[in-house]
């Protein structure tokens, strides 16, 4: 590089700066052009990189580019809900190794191509040659706090944008579905294939528990004790001629009703709620009733938790055990 030209570009790169780049750029000139020629600095520093070194072409290329690469990857997280997880993130890594490598390959190409220029301008605008340097000098000294500042305001203004895209990809990778899609309904508890049992997407909402206005007023019912097979020795009594047996597994009593039109009430409710419901006539003293329960379950967990569910809708609820 002829010494002239060597001196011009140390003024406009500053002391620091053309221990790192001036090589580069004998490299150039001895080629008679530009190339890529990887940069660490121009990789990382991007936007802020070219704002410092006021490379105001590249800059606006490098800032239209993030604005469309940043919708475009809003809306393929946020809106696509069609495309697989795998094929979001791999567009998203793709974008953003091209938004570094950009102007880490033909970030120097840049600045050689910018700083030739304002050398060109100053050795004409000068009327000596040493002129010439004190203006490429003062140049970069009336910049260099400036510069700091604007590449520190881009960086910001960068985090911002990766911020809000990061919003976008979070929501729904935190959900572990499409942000659009509708909530799935609870599944009923388990049963036995002989419970009548309500399909879980037609499922209402669990009323709040609230007094039964219209049901009719009833006598006082009459609990009948039910034996435990396990525990009666000796041959089982015969049920009596109308009755159900007891079934086998856990359950949860509700109560038993003199009024017909109360029980079919109460077996709609707990049906509404998901759960198996069985009834059977009792006879007792005071005439025949209607015993209502909830199971027959496999495990006593199963009928807690049918229990909580009876409790919820203002109903009695006393577990059994088989």
């Amino acid at each position: 590089m002829p010494p002239g030209t060597e001196a011009l570009y140390r003024a406009a790169l500053g002391p620091a700066s053309a221990r790192t780049y001036l090589p580069v750029f004998t490299l150039f000139e001895a080629c008679g052009r530009s190339g890529a020629v990887w940069s660490q600095h121009a990789a990382v520093g991007n936007l802020a990189w070219l704002v410092y070194w006021r490379l105001w072409d590249a800059v606006l290329a490098q800032a239209s580019l993030a604005v469309a690469g940043a919708g475009a990857l809003g809306w393929l997280w946020a809106r696509a809900d069609g495309v697989p997880m795998g094929v979001r993130v791999g567009l998203t890594a793709t974008f953003c190794v091209l938004w570094c490598a950009l102007p880490g390959l033909w970030g120097v190409a840049w600045l050689h191509g910018g700083l030739r220029q304002r050398a060109k301008l100053a050795v004409e605008e000068a009327e000596t040659f040493k002129e010439a340097l004190e203006r490429l000098e003062r140049s970069e000294n009336a910049w260099r706090l400036r510069g700091l500042g604007a590449a520190a305001a881009v960086t910001v203004a960068v985090a911002l944008l990766a911020g809000v895209v990061w919003q976008l990809w979070r929501a729904p990778v935190a959900a572990g579905e499409p942000a659009s899609a509708a909530p799935r309904p609870a599944q009923p508890p388990a049963a036995s294939a002989a419970a009548v049992l309500v399909p879980a997407a037609t499922q209402p909402a669990l009323p709040k528990p609230q007094p039964e206005p219209d049901l009719e007023p009833e006598p006082e019912p009459v609990i009948v004790p039910v034996a435990n097979p396990a525990a009666a020795p000796g041959p089982a009594a015969p049920e009596a001629p109308g009755i159900r047996p007891r079934a086998r597994g856990f359950g949860v009593n509700v109560g038993m009703f003199a009024v017909a039109g109360n029980a079919e009430r109460v077996k709609a409710r707990l049906a509404e709620a998901g759960l198996p419901v069985l009834d059977d006539p009792v006879e007792s003293a005071r005439g025949p009733l209607t015993r209502i329960r909830v199971g027959p379950f496999d495990q006593s967990e199963q009928a807690e938790a049918a229990a909580k569910t009876v409790r919820a809708l203002g109903l009695e609820a006393r577990v059994y055990a088989p």
